[in-house]
């Protein structure tokens, strides 16, 4: 019997094998690497065998960098605010989705059809329709009597633009997962909470919302770690400008490295601070709304 099973173990193993390979291949040999890579001073111009081992140095260059932190600060704003606006309009696109009962799919074409299009025609097809002169928004403006507005030259309202294409481009996605939460629920639970004489706020806080948490948590993770990564969108759409007030983080690491200044070691600390970040604001969104949980 022992035997058996222990050549059922080593089966499996065996069977492990391929998929080790690949992992270590194509992502454990690449972080380190980049990890090592990072400890140089490299000029990609000048070639590998010139790279200057510097330790420590290019992260300690990075709590200096101011450029760095603007395009950090530009991309949690643009981050918190689209993750806000896209739950709260997911949800409520959701519940309404979910009431429907003639119609619904219609509807949900609709919703689902920004996701078909790919980040950079999104952002070029919303960078022609917000073009200043000519751009049919402004032109909607002008006919209704307003002013035009400069949605890609003002340095104070062009993260707000960045915000609005993303949030039209993606508040299908929580859409989706938060409607397959909700048709997940058993109908009986809601069919008794009704009949007890719990109104439409008090069964959707009592009944649906704890079980829609986990899909929240999934939803608003995901969506997180997107949005930290944005660079298509602020490339296409204003590419950083004006005055780096939509520059996002992303954008200037790519700028430093194969981008334009060619300081890889440089790029690559900045993009492993960047993801240990990503890490800690995920893992503090999950922590959110579990205590709310756990409250209840």
């Amino acid at each position: 019997m022992s035997h058996t099973v222990n050549r059922r173990k080593r089966l499996g193993y065996m069977y492990m094998i391929p998929s080790l390979v690949i992992l270590a291949v194509f992502v454990i040999y690449p972080v380190i690497y980049g990890a090592v890579t990072s400890l140089y001073d490299w000029d990609w111009v000048a070639g590998i065998d010139k790279k200057l081992f510097v330790g420590l140095g290019n992260y300690l260059q990075i709590f200096s960098d101011r450029l760095f932190w603007n395009a950090l600060k530009n991309t949690v704003i643009f981050a918190v605010l689209s993750l806000l606006a896209e739950f709260v309009l997911g949800l409520c696109c959701a519940m309404l989705l979910y009431k429907i009962k003639k119609g619904g799919v219609i509807f949900r074409t609709v919703l689902i059809f920004p996701l078909t299009i790919s980040d950079m025609v999104a952002a070029i097809m919303w960078r022609m329709m917000l073009d200043p002169a000519s751009g049919v928004v402004n032109q909607m403006l002008r006919s209704i009597g307003l002013k035009p507005v400069d949605w890609l030259g003002n340095a104070n309202i062009v993260i707000f633009t960045l915000v609005l294409v993303e949030v039209w481009w993606m508040t299908g996605n929580i859409t989706l997962i938060m409607l397959a939460g909700l048709q997940s629920m058993p109908i009986d639970q809601l069919e008794c909470g009704q009949i007890d004489g719990a109104n439409s706020w008090q069964r959707f806080r009592y009944l649906q919302w704890p079980h829609l948490r986990s899909f929240a948590e999934s939803a608003l993770s995901l969506r997180m770690i997107d949005l930290l990564r944005v660079f298509a969108i602020a490339w296409a759409v204003t590419q950083g400008g004006p005055n780096r007030a939509s520059e996002v983080s992303q954008q200037y690491i790519y700028t430093n490295g194969l981008g334009g200044y060619l300081d890889i070691g440089y790029s690559i600390a900045m993009a492993i601070l960047f993801s240990v970040f990503v890490v800690a604001i995920v893992a503090v969104i999950k922590r959110i709304i579990r205590i709310g949980g756990d409250n209840e």
